[in-house]
């Protein structure tokens, strides 16, 4: 669902019959903010470095699905993944482009021109967009299921139509992350990490 904005933003991936055994599915939603770049970036490499976890070989998912997301956070932060997040930022500039030209809104290309931070040479696009992550690894032989997140996208399990929810939203709100973020010198306003 695409919401108010002009262009989608989200990605996802299912990944069925994966691994050795292909006992293995992998199904997740990676919600945009800010652009779709670290969306993108992410559905791209999730699957590949879960496959490649040392707690994948091992056959523990659960903190399969915790290193992968930090590899995620790694990746983007490293030369390579910063050049590939501003390949995309410039995909979904032409993107608006072509869109914006459609609607000869003049005063909107100024404004992006002057205070667009994509725009800017020296940008690191991880630091100035990102998604939130969905992640559920179904375990074929095992017979479980894993869910993890991190952000405000929620899982939610139906058996006998009753709902079952699966993850707990991650918001600033939440005491844990408002310590976590204040820690690190950020403040919460209005559900919101430094108002934004």
């Amino acid at each position: 669902m695409q919401g108010w904005r002009k262009r989608m933003e989200d990605t996802h991936i299912s990944d069925l019959g994966i691994g050795p055994n292909k006992q293995i599915c992998l199904f997740g939603v990676f919600d945009g903010h800010g652009g779709k770049e670290v969306s993108l970036f992410v559905k791209n490499y999730f699957s590949q470095e879960f496959l490649n976890s040392k707690s994948f070989k091992i056959g523990n998912f659960k903190n399969c699905l915790i290193e992968t997301f930090l590899k995620m956070d790694e990746i983007m932060m490293e030369n390579i993944g910063k050049i590939e997040l501003k390949k995309y930022a410039k995909l979904s500039k032409e993107e608006g482009e072509i869109s914006n030209s459609k609607e000869k809104n003049k005063q909107m290309d100024l404004h992006k021109q002057l205070y667009d931070y994509k725009n800017q040479e020296d940008c690191d696009v991880a630091m100035m967009t990102g998604c939130t992550a969905n992640v559920c690894c179904v375990d074929l032989a095992g017979k479980k299921i894993y869910f993890a997140n991190a952000g405000d996208s929620r899982s939610i399990f139906c058996k006998n139509g009753v709902a079952y929810p699966m993850s707990v939203d991650h918001k600033p709100d939440l005491d844990g992350e408002k310590n976590r973020i204040y820690n690190a010198d950020g403040w919460v306003s209005e559900g919101r990490v430094k108002g934004i």
